[in-house]
């Protein structure tokens, strides 16, 4: 639950004498960026139909969004396949996050959905992004933890 999780991350801050802002800013870009890099990119070499014509592959990957208090309703035609611009947006929102605050990583693709749940990406991301990401995510608070000095 997010209250254990909560207290974990206390628990491993007092621990090591952590500022726990610091840890919960480390955490949101770690998990950030481990959804955002597990977003599929599109490759019509595995589809079953031909892609649009001058298709290119990278738009699920940049359309997520960070954002403190309220969801984004964003959405971008940016197509690199690196998604480090949705990367650079999660560390600059998370910059003056502040424990306590509701941290958003949001994706108004209308076909998010179907890349996380349906196995539209079966080879790239068939057990989604989010749901791998979460099952990930107590690495990432460790990770997040050691890369604090």
């Amino acid at each position: 639950s997010a209250d254990k999780f909560g207290a974990l991350i206390t628990q491993w801050a007092d621990k090591k004498k952590l500022d726990l802002d610091k840890v919960a800013r480390a955490f949101v870009i770690q998990i950030s960026t481990n959804i955002i890099l597990k977003t599929p990119v599109g490759n019509p070499d595995l589809w079953k139909s031909k892609a649009p014509s001058g298709y290119t592959g990278g738009r699920a990957r940049n359309n997520w969004f960070a954002s403190v208090s309220t969801p984004s309703n964003e959405t971008t035609s940016n197509k690199a396949k690196s998604g480090q611009a949705a990367i650079n947006k999660a560390k600059a929102v998370s910059k003056n996050l502040k424990v306590g605050q509701v941290y958003y990583l949001t994706n108004n693709l209308p076909y998010i959905r179907r890349l996380e749940y349906e196995g539209w990406s079966s080879i790239q991301a068939p057990a989604g992004m989010l749901r791998i990401s979460v099952t990930e995510a107590e690495q990432a608070l460790i990770n997040a933890i050691n890369s604090i000095k």
